[in-house]
């Protein structure tokens, strides 16, 4: 079973992306980068307007990995209430290096990492999240200009991640400016979400307003969990129980 993850900047697009059926909410900020993150105050006021009713991850931004700021970023970010923090691998720093250091953290913080298709991804980094105890990998593009997810990688080079990923116990996502066209050749590789935010905005510009037709369309392409299957039961459809 696949999920369909919605990215939204404040609580309005989460309700309405909640309506259209998105089983994840994915805070970020879409003006300040492919990870930008919202300011702590706006991220605490989605948790507390989503109210479990979703689940809810967060990013961090698109930080340098430099091993304190990470650390810092990391700990703010989960406690405002989050379930999920995501990381992006951007090039440069000392990966590894920031790797062991959040690995100590490991039960305060339930991490997913975010390798990036438009920038050599090094797929050794799914062996290293589960070995520091991530929660999940995924893939997304850094640049949004830059094209799709498709455009850079093969379908051949993303079942191999994907199979990585869940021959490592990890759940796995792809994402990175993902169109409606997209969803059913993804959907052959089996993972366990796909992450939209420029295919449900007005436009189909990601730094626009969500667009409740846009939401509701990619809805459809998407076979929605079992009617009967309350959120706080989404954990089962995935390893590692994310979401």
């Amino acid at each position: 079973m696949t999920l369909f993850l919605a990215s939204v900047r404040d609580a309005g697009e989460a309700e309405m992306a909640m309506t259209a059926g998105a089983d994840i909410i994915d805070l970020k900020d879409p003006h300040s980068g492919a990870l930008g993150a919202l300011n702590l105050k706006t991220i605490a006021s989605c948790v507390r307007s989503i109210a479990r009713r979703a689940p809810v991850s967060a990013t961090v931004g698109d930080l340098p990995l430099d091993c304190e700021t990470i650390r810092d970023a990391m700990l703010a970010t989960a406690a405002s209430g989050v379930d999920y923090v995501k990381l992006g691998l951007f090039p440069g720093g000392d990966a590894r290096a920031c790797l062991r250091l959040l690995e100590a953290e490991r039960s305060r913080v339930r991490l997913i990492l975010v390798l990036f298709a438009d920038a050599l991804p090094d797929f050794d980094a799914v062996g290293e999240a589960a070995r520091i105890g991530a929660s999940g990998v995924m893939l997304d593009t850094a640049g949004k200009a830059g094209g799709s997810l498709l455009d850079h990688l093969s379908l051949d080079t993303l079942a191999r991640f994907v199979d990585a990923a869940k021959a490592e116990g990890l759940t796995v996502g792809l994402a990175g400016s993902l169109k409606a066209s997209d969803v059913p050749k993804l959907l052959t590789l089996g993972p366990d979400l796909l992450g939209f935010r420029s295919a449900l905005c007005r436009s189909r510009v990601r730094a626009q307003p969500l667009d409740p037709l846009a939401c509701a369309a990619i809805r459809a392409l998407i076979p929605q969990p079992p009617v009967a299957l309350p959120k706080a039961n989404l954990a089962d459809l995935a390893p590692q129980a994310l979401y």
